[in-house]
């Protein structure tokens, strides 16, 4: 065998070996799975109320609060210690308005972590929670709704379970309290 030949077969024998070395180092195997929680999050701290009022005489209420609580699932990556950092702009007249912020899960040996965003319709929250999960590592997209008032938190939520629907079409400027994120 000439060398060019054995140069190359050793380059393709060692591009094989570092294929396989990489497939077997990833080591995760690819699924998808159903996951569902249920939560409440009225330990409410850090909470700032503001009241702002637009063109057109509506009042809102702008509130950025610290909610916690607790999250059950038989999916041990959503169980555990519930801490929701929030903001929501509800109009004060009709009730309805925006909830969104993080969420984290602590549970034992395992965390989870993620953003919330939803409508508020007559006290109920309705929309979706986007995060990642550690332990088994994933990604979770899940429906969330729960009976939310800024004052008092999140009450009997769910996360991929059936929710509510709530929605609003949004005109114009809402006022915008200094220092909050854009929603």
């Amino acid at each position: 065998m000439s060398r060019k030949r054995l140069a190359l077969l050793g380059l393709i024998v060692a591009a094989a070996l570092s294929a396989a070395g990489v497939a077997a180092a990833r080591g995760r195997t690819t699924s998808v799975q159903a996951a569902s929680a249920t939560f409440t999050a009225t330990d409410v701290s850090q909470l700032s109320q503001v009241t702002c009022s637009v063109t057109g005489g509506d009042t809102f209420q702008a509130t950025k609060a610290t909610y916690r609580g607790t999250s059950l699932s038989s999916d041990p990556r959503l169980a555990g210690a519930l801490t929701i950092r929030a903001w929501s702009l509800v109009d004060t007249t009709n009730g309805v308005g925006h909830v969104f912020g993080n969420f984290r899960i602590k549970g034992p040996g395992t965390r989870a972590h993620g953003t919330l965003n939803g409508a508020i319709a007559n006290g109920e929250a309705s929309g979706i929670a986007r995060g990642f999960v550690r332990h088994q590592w994933g990604r979770i997209v899940a429906s969330m709704g729960s009976t939310f008032n800024p004052n008092t938190g999140f009450s009997t939520g769910s996360l991929g379970g059936s929710t509510v629907g709530a929605g609003f079409i949004r005109s114009g400027r809402w006022c915008a309290p200094p220092h909050w994120p854009q929603s």
